[in-house]
């Protein structure tokens, strides 16, 4: 399994490092494709992310839903050596470079002091997808340790954010493995209702 899912993340950076060349303005297309998700969620907390490397950029969308009444945080990484543990999320303003500084794994993260919260929704970045809801990572764990946190304590929102290009068959999924409810790309959402999502 691990040999097969490395092979995948090989392939996968690689489209998707190339529809970020090819789709310079992709973050600002999530928010026309987020639109019945925007329509629906209610003053929520919103964790979103700073794009790292090839990333799709969510900035645009988290300030669609900050316009709308949404709090924004960002996500910490546990250092490492500690990559057992989850992700926090801090309240943030993800444009002030005065909340943000560079985490062991060369991510922008939130700075220590800001609040802690628990956010209702996480926009979830990833190196891959299927017509389920399976996502593939970087392998680090970390954002299915906290999501499996997250919904033992109570109802939260898993959206993933991801080029067209970055969807294949089938993910190859483990236990641990944690589904989204949602994935948004430029061109298009795909909701997973029987997973909690909106309906």
């Amino acid at each position: 399994m691990i040999e097969v899912k490395s092979e995948l993340r090989s392939a996968l950076i690689a489209a998707r490092a190339k529809a970020q060349i090819d789709e310079p303005d992709a973050g600002e297309a999530l928010v026309h494709s987020a639109a019945q998700i925007l329509s629906r969620i209610v003053t929520p907390i919103v964790a979103g992310y700073i794009p790292f490397k090839t990333e799709i950029d969510p900035r645009p969308l988290m300030r669609a839903l900050a316009a709308q009444g949404a709090s924004l945080c960002l996500p910490r990484t546990p250092p490492k050596g500690q990559s057992s543990d989850g992700l926090t999320f801090h309240l943030s303003d993800p444009d002030n470079l005065d909340h943000l500084e560079k985490s062991e794994w060369g991510v922008m993260e939130p700075k220590t002091h800001l609040p802690e919260v628990r956010p209702s929704v996480v926009l979830v970045p990833l190196l891959g997808f299927d017509h389920v809801g399976n996502r593939l990572g970087q392998g680090q764990g970390h954002y299915d340790r906290t999501l499996e946190a997250l919904r033992a304590t109570g109802t939260v929102l898993a959206v993933g954010m991801a080029f067209a290009a970055q969807e294949v068959a089938r993910i190859p999924i483990e236990p641990h493995d944690q589904r989204l409810d949602w994935i948004i790309t430029p061109t298009k959402a795909y909701p997973f209702p029987t997973l909690g999502g909106i309906e």
